[in-house]
């Protein structure tokens, strides 16, 4: 993670960030979701796309980071390993470093997914539980209605058994009406993962994201957050890893001038939650590596980072939003 006084890596040519959603649909109906899962599997043209923009870009690089996001990545997971294959092999013959990390909802994420994951150097991974059996599976369910939670949870404990070096965040979410209940089960996780620090655990409210449901998401103060979450690390007894995002000292990959966002469809963005909105739409892959990109939307999204604001550039996009509607609002006064 970068932190701020690291604020001219985040513009160095040698290290570059790439987020790919290999697809936008997902396997799960989260209560609380803002995708649309139109957009499905990448296509040839994009993944060639990708390797090619790796190559080109391979002679600069001390450093390419992948992550893979979705929809549900592990649904594409032939363009995963494809696409990881052959950046180990860039990286291997020019010399630089390559690692990757998986933002899943890790129910297809079992015993040999996951060795797969690992010989292909995908190390790092994100799921996200809803609190215990109940609670979960009353808003991280499957597209049938199904819920989630023992496979989940099965998934994990294999990979507690496991062999290797990884880390597995666990996002554990929290509503007003679920805090405590929330703090007892991660005491219950961390006891059964045996306090394995290669188990990390981070807590976040349950917020509106844009998606059809956000008026039923009860939004909470930043005063209550706060408090709330140190009761949940209380009551809990776990202790937050170095790998734990802070927002005091974090600056989103959306803010960061080598980082992009490559969705399924070859379009680029630079954050993974608004991509409904035109200001996230900032530009096309080409077959042949070469990105095309809309250099006004990109500045407004770097710029936060640029300046040190750094209030805006642990999370941008609500100001990237306001600063798109102003500019619009001026080029139509001037029209």
């Amino acid at each position: 993670m970068l932190g701020r006084s690291n604020q001219l890596e985040c513009f160095g040519s040698n290290y570059l960030s790439l987020v790919l959603m290999p697809t936008e649909a997902c396997n799960f109906r989260c209560t609380y979701c803002y995708e649309t899962f139109e957009h499905k599997k990448m296509s040839r043209r994009v993944i060639t796309g990708i390797k090619s923009l790796i190559e080109r870009r391979a002679d600069d690089l001390d450093q390419l980071n992948i992550e893979w996001f979705g929809g549900e990545p592990t649904l594409a997971f032939d363009i995963v390993t494809d696409i990881c294959q052959h950046a180990i092999g860039v990286a291997k013959s020019k010399g630089f470093k390559f690692t990757s990390g998986m933002t899943t909802n890790g129910y297809l994420l079992n015993q040999k997914r996951f060795l797969t994951c690992l010989d292909n150097e995908i190390r790092t991974f994100q799921i996200s539980l809803d609190g215990g059996p109940s609670d979960h599976d009353l808003s991280r369910k499957l597209a049938s209605g199904e819920g989630t939670f023992d496979r989940i949870w099965a998934n994990l404990l294999a990979m507690k058994k496991m062999a290797g070096d990884f880390f597995i965040l666990l996002r554990l979410h929290y509503t007003y009406d679920n805090f405590a209940s929330v703090g007892q089960f991660a005491r219950s996780i961390g006891e059964s993962l045996q306090h394995d620090p290669r188990f990390g655990y981070y807590f976040h409210p349950i917020v509106r994201l844009g998606g059809p449901n956000d008026e039923s998401i009860t939004e909470m103060s930043a005063q209550d957050k706060k408090e709330i979450e140190a009761h949940l690390w209380q009551s809990s007894g776990l202790h937050k890893s170095p790998e734990t995002p802070t927002h005091e000292d974090y600056i989103c990959y959306a803010a960061k001038g080598n980082s992009l966002v490559i969705r399924s469809t070859g379009r680029l963005a630079k954050c993974t939650v608004a991509l409904t909105h035109d200001f996230n739409d900032i530009g096309v892959i080409n077959e042949n590596g070469e990105i095309s990109v809309d250099q006004a939307k990109f500045r407004r999204w770097i710029r936060p980072t640029l300046e040190a604001n750094w209030e805006v550039a642990s999370c941008p996009v609500n100001w990237v939003a306001e600063q798109a509607a102003n500019d619009a609002a001026q080029q139509r006064e001037f029209a």
